[in-house]
Formats: structure tokens, sequence, C-alpha cells
């Protein structure tokens, strides 16, 4: 898919002040009149840190709001899990394979969990600090209810703290959409300028592994899951 938009290419970030948000420019989220309050990354960590989220919350920082994240389905659990396996075996040694675990984009206000994130292999691990924006390879998320939310959102966050490569395991209309070159158009809206739509039936790979075949055909459902 081509954008004929004038566009921005999105540099590497590693900070921007915390009130920043979509596109760059303050942008408070509102109810009605009502303005929502919205916490920076430090606070969101000191909230964490205070034991305010009960263990079994699932909760996300995005854009400084605190977002409740779906339940976990069998189906999204197995193309999660069907995933990991293929990415870990090609992957072993050479990039960090996180299950839903955060990530943090501070120019972004962000620290969402991605079903998947591929990072930069450093030996020492991220017991120190969660991967930056800058580590972070690809992101995937697993969408069925939160399709939606994942298509705009979730990718406009991402493409603002360009994140060069992010996917969608779109458990609605079975297929595989990968989402590539993050850009800010002339609107101020970020974006990826190349769309890229999969079948089951194929083969895919991540931008900074080619070599990393990743089979479709067993992470998407079939057709007896989708309709038992």
């Amino acid at each position: 898919m081509t954008v004929a938009v004038q566009e921005k290419p999105i540099a590497r970030p590693h900070s921007l002040p915390n009130n920043k948000s979509i596109g760059g420019a303050t942008k408070p989220e509102s109810i009605g009149h009502r303005l929502l309050r919205q916490f920076s990354l430090d606070e969101y960590h000191q909230l964490i840190e205070l034991g305010f989220f009960h263990e079994d919350e699932r909760i996300e920082l995005l854009n400084g709001l605190l977002v409740e994240m779906s339940p976990i389905n069998p189906k999204h659990a197995e193309c999660v899990d069907q995933a990991t396996e293929q990415l870990l075996y090609g992957l072993y040694k050479r990039a960090r394979v996180r299950v839903q675990s955060p990530i943090t984009l501070e120019i972004v206000s962000s620290e969402p969990q991605p079903d998947i994130t591929i990072a930069a292999f450093h030996p020492a691990g991220y017991g120190k600090q969660h991967p930056q924006a800058e580590d972070v390879l690809l992101v995937i998320e697993v969408a069925d209810s939160s399709l939606e939310d994942d298509r705009d959102q979730k990718l406009e966050t991402y493409a603002l703290a360009g994140i060069p490569e992010y996917w969608i395991f779109n458990l609605v209309d079975v297929q595989t959409e990968i989402y590539r070159e993050p850009y800010v158009s002339a609107s101020g809206r970020a974006e990826y300028k190349t769309k890229l739509t999969f079948t089951r039936d194929q083969v895919v790979a991540p931008l900074s592994f080619p070599d990393c075949q990743i089979d479709l055909s067993q992470i998407l459902p079939s057709k007896e899951v989708i309709d038992p």
C-alpha cells in the first residue's frame, strides 16, 4: 500500500516531555467536557511500586491513560503459544522473544504489553529495565475483540514510537496484517507506509530476520476452531 501524502520519517526516539501524545503535540483526553488525568511513566511506575494494582489486574499505560486489557480466550492463547514456539526456534540467541511483557515507549508516555515482542538480544538481558523503543524490532498483537483498537490506537502508538514493524494476527478475518515503515503524515497522524496481508496458507518473516520463516497455518485458527 503506497500512501500519497507528505511524510516525515520517524527517527528512533529516546525521550520527549511526558505531556506529549499522538502526533507529537499535547492532546488531552476527555469524556464529554471533562478532561481525564494523564499519568507520566514515572508516576505509573510509582503506582506499581506502591502495590496500587492487584497482581491479577491486566492494566497497561497507553498515552498516559490506564487501560484495562482484554481477557485472553483459548483461541487467543493458542495463537500466542504457536507463534512463540516458532519465533523461539528461529531466533534463539539472536533476539529476545518476550510474551505479554511490557515495553517502555517514553515518547508517547506508554508502557503497553504486546502479546509478543521481538527485542534486540543483550547478553545481560532486560532485568534492569524493560526494552525501550530503540530495542524493539517487532511487536505482535493477537486481535479478536480488540481488533479495532489494535488497528487504530495501538498502531498509532507503535508508529509514533518508531517501532519498525508491527504484526496483527487477526482472528476475526483469519489473516495476518503486517505494517512496516512508520511515518507521520501531513495531518500529524503517525501511521505505517506499508501494509501487507497474508492468509493462513502463507509463510512470513520479520524484516530483521528474513531467514526466520513463520508458518501461519500453525498460528491462525483453522475452520474447525472458528466454526466448531
